[in-house]
C-alpha cells in the first residue's frame, strides 16, 4: 500500500513495502554487528596484588571440543617477552595467564592470544608506566 505525502506543493508516493524492507535490511545489519560484538573473543587486562592478569573470554558455546591457546607478552623492548600455552576445557568460557608486576619493563606492553587450532589472535595493549590500576586500555 502507497503512502503519500505532500513535498514542495506536489504529491509524492513510495511504495512502503520497499521501503520497509531496506529499513528492516538496516535494523537487521545493525542488530548482528551488535550482537557479533558481544560475543566476540576478547582479551581482558587487570592489575591485583602486584601482578598483572590477562583473561582470554570465548563464547561458551564455541569452545564444544575445548581450545589450545597461546598467550604472547610483548615486552617494549622485547626482552622480556614470554609464550605460554593453555588448554581450556570444552564449554569453559576463559582462562587467563598473569604476570608478576615487579622487575616489568616500563612502556607499552602488547598481550596476544591466539587459539592453536584456527590461528585467530585477539589483542589487548597497556602501558606500565605507573602502579596505578586505571592504566589498563579497554
Amino acid at each position: 500500500m502507497p503512502i503519500c505525502r505532500l513535498e514542495k506543493k506536489m504529491v509524492k508516493c513510495t511504495n512502503t513495502i520497499k521501503s520497509e524492507g531496506k529499513l528492516v535490511k538496516k535494523i537487521v545489519l545493525f542488530l548482528a554487528l551488535s550482537f557479533s560484538s558481544l560475543f566476540a573473543n576478547e582479551v581482558k587486562c587487570d592489575i591485583k596484588d602486584n601482578s598483572i592478569y590477562c583473561f582470554y573470554f570465548v563464547d561458551r558455546s564455541d569452545n564444544e571440543s575445548g581450545k589450545e591457546v597461546s598467550f604472547y607478552w610483548h615486552s617494549p623492548t622485547g626482552k622480556d617477552d614470554r609464550i605460554k600455552n593453555f588448554i581450556m576445557p570444552p564449554y569453559h568460557g576463559s582462562v587467563f595467564d598473569y604476570r608478576f608486576l615487579p622487575g616489568r619493563e616500563k612502556g607499552r606492553w602488547v598481550v596476544t592470544v591466539t587459539e592453536m587450532d584456527t590461528n585467530k589472535s585477539t589483542k589487548s595493549s597497556f602501558d606500565l608506566n605507573s602502579s596505578d590500576n586505571d592504566i589498563f586500555e579497554d
